[in-house]
């Protein structure tokens, strides 16, 4: 019986041990590690409901690593916002053909950043949670889209398909109404369905605010 005892319990040191064992990563790696996890886990959990254990016990390594790198969750989650809100403004930064009409390049633009978030329509629909840490990263997400805006709508305004006075304010007028309208109404459920029935409204609104003519 003593001898069944000090097995079990040497077996379960063991598991515990190799639990813990990590492999040496540099610190720069290992945090990106640490972010691109807590990501998965509030896309699928939430913010709330998201702790740093889950996060530790996901990546198999012990909380303290997390907060060796991260001193809160709410620090994690400004850093996860911020990976995410990197990832989208790269689908505006993609090259777009000079050759092609204002009109098209525009409905690129939008179509890309609507189709980055209908991908990630878990975390999109979770975002509202951070409410505080969110204002400045759609902001920053604002101003990215507002710099690849700007030279469309100046193309369409020499090729007299899109009419404004004053170019930058109307820029700012629309995306930033856009993307905070966008994220503040967002439901947690039906989140595509939600984004699909936006994206139609973009279309509307920019029509309106542009002048665009339709076809």
């Amino acid at each position: 019986m003593v001898l069944s005892q000090d097995k079990s319990l040497k077996n379960e040191l063991s598991n515990d041990r190799s639990r813990k064992i990590r492999i040496s990563k540099e610190p720069d790696e290992r945090r990106q590690e640490i972010i691109e996890t807590a990501l998965e886990l509030f896309s699928e959990k939430g913010y709330e409901d998201t702790t740093i254990q889950d996060i530790a016990e996901r990546m198999n390594v012990s909380p303290g690593l997390c907060y060796r790198y991260f001193k809160s969750k709410t620090e994690l989650f400004a850093a996860t916002s911020e990976y995410y809100a990197t990832q989208a403004v790269e689908q505006i930064k993609i090259p777009i053909s000079q050759d092609i009409p204002a009109i098209d390049k525009f409905n690129l633009v939008i179509n890309r950043m609507f189709d980055f978030s209908i991908s990630h329509h878990e975390f999109e629909s979770r975002y509202s949670e951070g409410s505080e840490i969110r204002s400045i990263l759609l902001d920053n997400v604002a101003n990215q889209w507002i710099s690849a805006i700007i030279p469309i709508i100046e193309q369409g305004v020499n090729e007299n398909v899109f009419h404004c006075s004053n170019i930058e304010s109307t820029a700012k007028f629309l995306i930033f109404g856009l993307v905070h309208t966008f994220h503040e109404e967002m439901p947690k459920e039906n989140a595509q369905e939600y984004m699909r029935s936006f994206l139609n409204f973009t279309r509307d609104m920019s029509m309106r605010v542009l002048k665009m003519k339709s076809d």
